[in-house]
């Protein structure tokens, strides 16, 4: 049977919601994000996230013009997103604003500006909890992927302020974009080894291509105690992914890797400058929350940017099958 929201993703314009906290870090974020808006002409909506609510902020004033050289008086969350609009702007994706207009929200505040492809994006300051508010504007206004780029953390200060970044992967209701090396310019690693986690990449992935600049690299591991059946799916999963890539006109390379910890041998493949495409986990919850499926491990050791893919999988003739679906 088709994948119905598959099949939706499809036939409309890739939906990015782009997270900033003001960091150096997010403008990595919103480059990738600018990136792939331009490429594929992808709706983009860019949010911030405040703890508490907006009562005990004092609110902008709302509906009229805000002369932007005078944002210095504008809460917190407005001017990380007026940044923000500073930053896209010198990316190509605005003219430079002298104004804004902000509105009231149930949950926050928005205002909206038009990039010079007359496309309509929403700038969003939403109180509460990070993966909360993300994923109630997930759940109202179906995006496809989320661009983020949380602190990588380690050893104390992760046990003390908690790992973002694997957070997001258990509990987003969308795939996500960790952006640390490498953006839409750099290799693309396709983790391609047969199983279930890695067919859910491949309906993002069709509608990513055509942003991709260099040749896709499809990566599987294997090592010398991997089945035969573990070997054949892999081996079948490249060769389909291998022919689809070229009736879509998109040149790829065949990379199998040898390691016995799967995790750090694709990190070292991917260096610091380029992106690694995953599906995420079928296993149980649990599993993964205690032992961590193969994405998990995955963050905790790259240094590239990690994509993780949470969609539905496909059968691989509705994958592969029809060349014109690229």
């Amino acid at each position: 049977m088709p994948n119905p929201s598959n099949d939706r993703m499809e036939n409309r314009a890739l939906k990015l919601l782009v997270y900033t906290d003001g960091s150096a870090a997010s403008t990595k974020a919103l480059r990738f994000a600018a990136q792939l808006t331009l490429k594929l002409k992808a709706e983009l909506t860019v949010i911030t996230t405040r703890s508490g609510t907006h009562a005990a902020e004092q609110p902008p004033p709302f509906g009229r013009d805000i002369d932007l050289s005078d944002r210095q008086s504008l809460t917190p969350g407005l001017l990380v997103l007026t940044s923000a609009l500073d930053f896209l702007s010198a990316e190509g994706l605005f003219e430079p604003q002298k104004s804004i207009q902000f509105r009231e929200l149930p949950n926050g505040y928005i205002f909206f500006c038009n990039t010079l492809a007359g496309r309509r994006v929403p700038f969003h300051v939403s109180f509460g909890h990070l993966v909360e508010s993300l994923n109630r504007e997930i759940g109202k206004h179906h995006y496809d992927l989320l661009v983020i780029a949380p602190p990588q953390r380690a050893g104390l200060r992760k046990l003390a302020l908690g790992d973002i970044s694997r957070k997001l992967v258990l509990e987003l209701h969308t795939s996500v974009l960790i952006t640390r090396g490498g953006d839409s310019n750099s290799r693309f690693l396709v983790c391609a080894d047969g199983s279930a986690a890695a067919k859910r990449q491949f309906p993002l992935l069709k509608q990513l291509l055509p942003a991709i600049v260099p040749p896709v690299e499809l990566v599987c591991v294997l090592n010398s105690d991997s089945t035969e059946t573990a070997v054949q799916a892999a081996d079948s999963c490249i060769q389909k992914a291998a022919h689809w890539l070229t009736a879509c006109g998109k040149p790829y390379k065949e990379t199998r890797l040898e390691g016995d910890r799967p995790a750090e041998t694709i990190s070292a493949a991917a260096g610091d400058d380029a992106v690694i495409f995953l599906g995420a986990s079928l296993r149980h919850d649990v599993y993964r929350r205690i032992l961590g499926s193969l994405a998990i491990q995955v963050l905790a050791r790259a240094k590239s940017s990690v994509l993780v893919v949470k969609a539905l999988p496909e059968d691989d003739k509705e994958i592969f099958g029809d060349p014109n679906s690229c």
